[in-house]
């Protein structure tokens, strides 16, 4: 792909579970490198849009184009996946495997790396995640804050090209917040392209190009942090903007 074409390509996205439509007629445009923060009330649509992108849900209408390749058949989407990391709210390590094995499945399992390789490039990312001394305990031994920053490390072993966090905060305790926001910030200095969902708005002053607010299916209104947050457009979100600054 070139290096002017958009990372991600969005339109007329239609999602419905049963009678209801958790998305309607999205379309959004992510340039490489660029670092798009996605928030709104619970069940605006923000997880359900992020995980059509790597088709973890299902669309029945419009088109999503990840680095040249429209979602269509289980080629492209394997493709895509290949290219896509993502880091959800629950951690999803495998319990009975150390750290360092959780990181190099992956990578040996579907790139063909070979064990040294794959622990090489896990103490890499370990490194990068501020907890190399971790690798040869088991997930239970860690903090939550210390396996969500596992999480990222295991999809930064796969090389992705994107990264997607669905609120990846919401389940830790306040003081392990921080720690790992301060990881997703030094990628985002890194130029990874990546979409972040989450309720975090100092992390969405302090990290994203571009905000995106969504309500009940909807983009409502996107602008730069600068703008959103101090000359939101629309009444729902300077709504939204009162409720959650207050907290």
């Amino acid at each position: 792909m070139s290096d002017n074409s958009p990372a991600i390509e969005i339109s007329g996205l239609n999602k419905w579970y049963g009678p209801f439509q958790a998305l309607k007629n999205i379309d959004l445009t992510v340039a490489q490198g660029e670092r798009l923060v996605i928030c709104g009330p619970s069940g605006s649509g923000k997880s359900t849009l992020i995980r059509c992108v790597n088709s973890l849900e299902s669309h029945e209408q419009g088109r999503i184009t990840v680095r040249g390749t429209e979602m269509k058949d289980d080629r492209a989407v394997a493709e895509i996946r290949s290219e896509v990391g993502m880091v959800f709210q629950q951690f999803n390590l495998f319990p009975h495997l150390t750290i360092l094995q959780n990181l190099t499945l992956g990578p040996m399992k579907a790139r063909g790396l070979s064990r040294a390789a794959a622990e090489a490039r896990a103490m890499t990312y370990l490194e990068r995640v501020r907890i190399p001394d971790q690798a040869h305990k088991m997930p239970r031994e860690l903090s939550g804050g210390q396996q969500q920053r596992v999480a990222i490390a295991r999809s930064l072993c796969m090389d992705p090209k994107i990264m997607l966090f669905d609120e990846p905060t919401s389940a830790l305790d306040p003081e392990m917040i921080s720690e790992v926001l301060d990881v997703i910030v030094d990628l985002a200095q890194d130029g990874m392209t990546m979409i972040v969902v989450t309720h975090e708005m100092g992390f969405a002053r302090r990290a994203a190009d571009r905000m995106v607010f969504m309500d009940q299916g909807e983009i409502i209104e996107t602008g730069t942090p600068e703008d959103f947050f101090t000359a939101p457009k629309t009444a729902r979100c300077k709504q939204f903007l009162s409720q959650i600054l207050q907290h």
